[in-house]
């Protein structure tokens, strides 16, 4: 998995991708900078350290990651769409016939 997301990382242009954990979370990665690889003795030892908007940054070992895709993780897309949703349903009537 670390040579796949150093690949993604290298990639001209660069496209976001998306990195699935075992416990179910997903991070999406869009710039390569946020993300530095490290490798192990061992491939379950390598890790990944993921800076964060807020300043924070994660190291997450490479043995929790579940699989790595360019593009929005479905579960994103999911989540983007529902709350769309639930925007459009609030404010999509307001100002609306007004001039």
């Amino acid at each position: 998995m670390i040579d796949q997301i150093r690949h993604l990382q290298s990639r001209v242009p660069f496209e976001t991708f998306s990195i699935e954990l075992a416990n179910g979370r997903v991070l999406q990665i869009h710039d390569p900078h946020l993300v530095a690889t490290t490798d192990g003795a061992r491939p379950e030892e390598a890790v990944i350290g993921v800076l964060y908007a807020s300043g924070t940054f994660e190291l997450i070992n490479a043995s929790q990651i579940v699989s790595v895709s360019v593009g929005l993780h479905p579960q994103v897309e999911q989540q983007r769409a529902s709350r769309k949703e639930r925007l459009e349903k609030m404010y999509g009537g307001q100002g609306k016939g007004a001039s």
